[in-house]
């Protein structure tokens, strides 16, 4: 399921920017619309806890596993990864 505020929720500004990116030949994914749209509660802190959820040392998975985990989600949440 994709929420349409999404695709028009955001200010102006980020829409230049999103548009800027993209002529650049990047490609703008989901994550990067929810943490521009709720930079509040998505951005920083939000960005650093899955950093570290992905990337810390962990004695329990390895990367690979734990990027396994969010591939795996992603598809049963119909999610693009």
């Amino acid at each position: 399921m994709r929420l349409r505020i999404l695709e028009e929720g955001h200010t102006a500004e980020q829409k230049a920017q999103f548009q800027q990116m993209a002529a650049q030949g990047g490609r703008i994914g989901d994550m990067s619309k929810v943490c521009a749209y709720r930079p509040d509660f998505f951005g920083a802190p939000f960005s650093a806890f899955v950093d570290a959820a992905l990337h810390e040392a962990s004695t329990e998975w390895s990367q690979g596993e734990r990027e396994l985990f969010g591939a795996f989600v992603s598809r049963l949440n119909q999610c693009v990864y």
